[in-house]
């Protein structure tokens, strides 16, 4: 049923995902689906566990750094496999047993490197929020290069460049070399992943120096 839902999740996108249509993908009447599933929250909450599933825990060894942006990573990639997927995600509650164990890997490891309470539940929060978004950002990205095409997307952004009006804006070139680059997404995820392990190394070193 889950791989009959990422069907029609890739064929209609998350809007249009319905009871009906994963019936008709499976070749069966309406009402046996709702021997799973009450409704499309319901549907959804599976297939959030489905995607928690996919994500690996880091090996409990490494350091907290390492486990938090191992974790982050995965969870982008897990999101990014299946169509609005972090939409996903961002619309059911971690209530199975994957998601929570990803939580609770997080909130050990904040919580053994010195963090109080507070601040290790904030700092799963801001991570998982920070992939979310990030994950919709790109996805939203995706539709947006499909619909309007490539060729017209390049021509816009070409035009852009060439405007005489605002060849004397400093940020124009480096903007000319981030949209050529082909892991452009991967860039900025991970750049904005090290700044914020990077301020909470800063909170922690002020932790430990009260």
């Amino acid at each position: 049923m889950i791989l009959a839902s990422l069907e029609v999740l890739q064929k209609n996108g998350i809007q249009n995902l319905s009871m009906r249509k994963v019936a008709e993908a499976m070749n069966v009447q309406a009402p046996a689906i709702y021997w799973h599933f009450k409704n499309k929250q319901d549907l959804l909450q599976g297939l959030a566990s489905y995607i928690s599933s996919q994500i690996e825990l880091p090996d409990p060894a490494l350091p907290w750094q390492e486990k938090a942006r191992s974790l982050a990573i995965r969870s982008h990639n897990a999101m990014r496999e299946i169509p609005d997927g972090a939409e996903i995600m961002m619309k059911t509650i971690p209530i199975d047993i994957h998601r929570l164990q990803m939580i609770d890997c997080l909130f050990i490891a904040f919580l053994d490197a010195g963090f109080t309470e507070d601040q290790t539940l904030a700092l799963c929060n801001l991570i998982d929020n920070y992939v979310t978004g990030i994950a919709i950002d790109e996805s939203s990205q995706d539709r947006t290069l499909q619909e309007v095409g490539p060729d017209k997307i390049h021509g816009l952004f070409a035009s852009m460049f060439e405007r005489e009006d605002a060849q004397h804006l400093k940020v124009l070139p480096a903007m000319r070399k981030h949209a050529e680059s082909e892991n452009r997404f991967d860039l900025n995820f991970l750049f904005g992943l090290d700044v914020i392990i990077a301020g909470a190394e800063k909170l922690l070193a002020s932790n430990e120096g009260v």
